[in-house]
């Protein structure tokens, strides 16, 4: 199923573990995260992009990919001529893939990069449109498999044992952990900073350093991506609001709109409920 609204187009899970976006209108994307890999790039102009504090533009014919959780941030170079395409793959899928080529399974296959590999990004953007048009079959299956097949074996984190990307403060993944067991419940500052043993400043400052959001805005972009999955299951609004942290259905609504360019309602409809 997918939907077309202001000129983003949402496909909701043509294959398993993955959704796909086609965006060609002028919607910012601001700071937000994904719970999945986003493998990216563009048939239209550039798109200009953020990353903890630094800019650059992915250019027609680069790829960009960034792992479960980097707050990252986007917009057209030229509005009028815009195509950015977007895959989101669950980590499950990449490491099943890995094991099936004979590799360990990693915590990131990859950390943020942009990559310049011609053919890759010709084989990635006709293997969208393909997505996009028609309905899932054995030639898309092999498709897919083969070009992310491709993608990991050429530039994903699979060759070592090493730790590759950087490093996150084990305090960030202590509080992450929380907040994922306690997304529909009022979490204080005070007693976030209480149980990492450090002070309400410090927190703010690491979560600044290592995730470029507070950890207030981070813990509103886990409640959204936790809000659109129960979506995609076909659950009532009100109650998604409710079971991750929103106050009510608005409230969901007004953040839902802002970092999806959809409304929950519409989104639903495009996941076929």
């Amino acid at each position: 199923m997918h939907t077309d609204v202001m000129g983003i187009i949402y496909k909701n899970k043509p294959m398993s573990q993955v959704e796909i976006l086609c965006c060609t209108d002028a919607f910012e994307f601001k700071p937000h995260i994904h719970d999945r890999y986003v493998v990216w790039l563009n048939t239209g102009c550039g798109e200009h992009f953020s990353v903890k504090g630094e800019s650059d533009i992915l250019q027609p014919g680069s790829i960009s990919i960034f792992e479960p959780g980097r707050v990252h941030s986007n917009y057209a170079c030229s509005n009028s001529r815009r195509c950015l395409r977007s895959f989101y793959i669950h980590p499950e899928f990449f490491h099943g893939l890995a094991v099936e080529n004979g590799k360990r399974e990693r915590e990131n296959y990859f950390s943020h990069t942009t990559l310049k590999d011609p053919l890759l990004w010709k084989q990635l953007a006709q293997l969208h449109e393909q997505m996009l048009k028609i309905s899932r079959n054995l030639a898309m299956d092999t498709d897919f498999f083969n070009v992310f097949g491709l993608l990991l074996g050429r530039h994903g984190n699979v060759g070592s044992l090493e730790t590759t990307g950087d490093t996150c403060d084990k305090r960030i993944k202590q509080v992450i952990a929380y907040y994922h067991d306690n997304l529909d419940r009022d979490i204080r500052l005070k007693d976030l900073a209480s149980q990492v043993g450090c002070t309400e400043f410090h927190l703010i400052r690491l979560f600044k350093d290592h995730k470029g959001l507070s950890p207030h805005a981070f813990l509103v972009q886990l409640r959204l991506e936790h809000a659109r999955m129960l979506l995609e299951q076909g659950l009532d609004i009100s109650m998604v609001a409710l079971d991750s942290g929103f106050s009510d259905q608005s409230h969901l609504t007004r953040r839902f709109k802002s970092r999806y360019g959809i409304t929950p309602h519409k989104y639903k409809i495009a996941c076929g409920y």
